[in-house]
């Protein structure tokens, strides 16, 4: 198994962090580069090289992917690229996080250090979860969403698509998040949060 990772910035030497956690102990699996639209020094930092542009690679046999680009809407258009080329995503769930055995996720998911997923959430595909995250019961996380660290979810709450939840956030119980929206930092989720919006504050409202 070759992982090559999408992307090549900071975010990207996390990933390969976390792959190495979760894989490293495979004698067939090594990280086999990057793919970056734009210049990186990854290599000069003593990681695997750039390998090519994403629409530049040719998949070969053994290849898997990992998309490493934090902006949710841009993780969206560079995993398609490879989708389209029939590259299959492998999800990187670090071993200190407790994942009930009833919860269902799609592929290209990360979960990091401690992190907490109770019964029968269900997370979408390209989902990224920080450290420490903490979701109870029945959430639903949808597609490319970003979910950083310390953020707690009550049960049944609803985020959309492409959302990104920052550092700190809480969500109050049955929540729904629209698609495209953005919670700030630190922020206390009483009440809907309508599609591409972004809220703050205790409580938070809407600032843009």
């Amino acid at each position: 198994m070759n992982l090559v990772i999408i992307g090549a910035s900071g975010f990207a030497r996390e990933v390969y962090d976390l792959a190495l956690i979760c894989y490293g102990q495979n004698p067939n699996f090594k990280v086999k580069g990057f793919l970056s639209d734009g210049p990186s020094n990854i290599e000069e930092m003593g990681y695997p090289k750039v390998l090519n542009t994403v629409d530049g690679y040719t998949i070969e046999e053994e290849d898997v992917f990992f998309c490493a680009i934090g902006k949710v809407k841009d993780r969206k258009k560079t995993s398609e690229i490879i989708l389209k080329k029939g590259g299959t995503f492998i999800n990187l769930i670090h071993p200190t996080a407790i994942i009930s055995p009833s919860v269902k996720m799609g592929a290209g998911v990360a979960i990091k250090a401690f992190s907490s997923v109770a019964s029968d959430v269900s997370i979408g595909s390209f989902v990224y979860l920080q450290s420490s995250v903490i979701i109870g019961h029945d959430v639903i996380i949808g597609n490319y969403c970003h979910i950083n660290s310390f953020s707690f979810f009550a049960g049944y709450v609803n985020v959309e698509d492409l959302c990104v939840i920052n550092a700190g956030a809480k969500l109050i119980q049955n929540i729904k998040v629209g698609t495209g929206a953005t919670v700030g930092i630190g922020s206390v989720v009483l009440s809907n949060v309508k599609a591409e919006t972004t809220v703050f504050g205790v409580p938070a409202r809407k600032i843009i």
